[in-house]
């Protein structure tokens, strides 16, 4: 059968191998808690407080928990009188804190590395059209107060059912067998891996097989984390959050990011390497100074000591950095001369190796140009992320239409 529909752009994304974001988002380690969130984001001091996503024991691993915790940080800071605030970092946090500290009176300025703002949101143009390489839903829809921004802004924004994919390779997981990997999470060990969890009830299945097992995980835990199994907490490494009333923003976070650093005072290129707390003041880099400084760096760049401190950050932080980590999940958005799969608005596809998982949006909503933005985790990431962007996304697209029946 030949295989008509012809790529007309690409774009693929790199956040495993990204020095400012060491992966995606962060998540728990089988010695952690939810506790390590909420200690990482106590304040050190008077001087120095820690923000973003890694914080907030409730809405880890999305944007608007991480500019929650970017405003928490701010009205710290004001509340104490600090009049000059540095902030380390322009994504969601760091955009955050810069504008509650603005509107409360207080200097701020943003030290950011990367060329532009956003953090891991990050915005392309792909053939014409605007998408995310990072973050790309507004979750919880109706208590995130990013929803409430775009809605004020009159932004579209797409319902996308993640409870309900299309599966196009393989069959569909039973019903209730997430139910039954839930109740054994909840009762493991305080200091079990979710592997651990997975290899006990392999041993003994039944009603389900094996094979329904590993794919049921494969779709819950590995495309949601993309962290190694032995590794996460089985109490606390599949956190709630997905799926709450999703949608995603035509046109991209950008839309967002670009209206929330209006006016504020934004220094791109500026890699913060060293922080110095002093009685009276913070010093960055040995050459600017201010009252207090809130850190939004993401948890692995922080854990990787990309920062020094100085004085180090307290044992309670430190110790949570131990614990807290972050998994690699990538995407590559696919733009298409023809549309060549079902209706259906999200879909997922095993591959043949365990832990080879990829789920697909239908973002063809956005402009009329058929286009799939494509999730990697697992097994895929290591046969796929090699060689040039067009490769990769040569090879996504050979997956997708391989697990497509019919003319593709």
């Amino acid at each position: 059968m030949s295989i008509t529909a012809r790529l007309l752009g690409s774009a693929v994304s790199h956040w495993g191998e990204d020095p400012w974001a060491r992966g995606s988002w962060s998540l728990i380690g089988r010695h952690g808690t939810p506790q390590d969130r909420i200690a990482l984001g106590a304040p050190a001091g008077e001087r120095l407080r820690i923000a973003g996503e890694a914080t907030h024991a409730t809405r880890a691993g999305m944007t608007h928990g991480a500019y929650e915790k970017g405003a928490e940080a701010a009205r710290w800071a004001a509340d104490l009188g600090h009049s000059r605030v540095a902030v380390v970092g322009a994504g969601m946090a760091g955009l955050g804190a810069a504008r509650t500290l603005a509107e409360r009176g207080v200097q701020a300025r943003i030290f950011e590395a990367r060329d532009r703002i956003g953090g891991r949101t990050a915005g392309v143009d792909v053939a014409g059209s605007g998408f995310d390489l990072g973050a790309n839903w507004l979750q919880q829809y109706d208590e995130n107060v990013l929803a409430r921004l775009a809605e004020q802004l009159g932004l579209t924004v797409v319902v996308t059912d993640f409870n309900d994919p299309l599966v196009l390779a393989g069959p569909p997981v039973p019903e209730n067998l997430e139910d039954e990997l839930r109740k054994r999470l909840a009762v493991a060990a305080p200091d079990a891996g979710i592997a651990d969890v997975i290899d006990d009830w392999l041993r003994d299945p039944a009603p389900w097989t094996a094979d329904e097992i590993h794919r049921l995980v494969d779709a819950e835990i590995v495309m949601d984390t993309g962290a190694p199994l032995g590794w996460l907490s089985a109490r606390y490494g599949f956190e709630p959050g997905v799926g709450e009333g999703d949608r995603w923003i035509v046109g991209g976070y950008r839309l967002l990011t670009e209206h929330l650093a209006g006016g504020l005072d934004i220094r791109l290129h500026q890699a913060i390497e060293r922080i110095r707390i002093e009685d009276d003041r913070v010093v960055l880099n040995d050459e600017h100074e201010a009252d207090a400084v809130i850190v939004t760096a993401p948890l692995p760049v922080l854990a990787a000591g990309t920062i020094a401190f100085d004085p180090p950050l307290p044992p309670a932080h430190r110790d949570a950095l131990t614990r807290l980590g972050a998994g690699r999940v990538e995407k590559v958005i696919l733009r298409f001369d023809q549309r060549f799969w079902p209706a259906h608005g999200y879909y997922r596809v095993h591959g043949p190796e365990r832990t080879s998982i990829s789920e697909w949006l239908d973002a063809t909503e956005a402009d009329g140009t058929p286009t799939l933005v494509g999730l990697f985790a697992g097994h895929w990431l290591g046969t796929l992320w090699a060689g040039t962007d067009a490769e990769i996304a040569e090879r996504a697209a050979e997956i997708i239409r391989r697990a497509v029946p019919g003319p593709r």
